[in-house]
């Protein structure tokens, strides 16, 4: 009995740790960048023509070609690998730097704001 009850602590354990918390844009996402990307992505010239500011930034990212490499998507919905915004917060982007960028140097983002864009992406990008 002891057994058992020791490996369903187990399994749910292990279930709790893989489960996601449903992640959307507007309360998930856009807190991130506008804090993080708005110094360069906002304005009246965003750079790369990238405007990730308030309101803006999802219309601008889902399902849209990556300038840089026009064969991804900025976010393929599902599909962080073949999302090209991934790769550049990852630091894997084929062309262009990683971003964000600071005054000297690329630098990634907290490790708990990329597993939120990552869980956003891989639940279907929802707005």
């Amino acid at each position: 009995m002891r057994v058992g009850a020791l490996a369903f602590i187990g399994v749910l354990g292990t279930a709790l740790a893989f489960s996601q918390v449903p992640r959307s844009y507007k309360a998930d996402v856009e807190p991130i960048f506008v804090k993080e990307c708005g110094d360069c992505h906002s304005s009246d010239r965003p750079k790369k023509g990238l405007d990730l500011s308030a309101d803006k930034g999802y219309a601008n990212l889902v399902g849209k070609k990556s300038q840089e490499v026009p064969e991804l998507l900025l976010v393929a919905p599902g599909d962080p690998e073949n999302s090209y915004l991934w790769h550049k917060l990852q630091h894997t982007a084929k062309e262009g730097k990683g971003m964000p960028r600071g005054i000297f140097s690329s630098r990634k983002l907290a490790e708990q704001d990329l597993q939120v864009i990552r869980e956003w992406i891989e639940q279907g990008a929802k707005p």
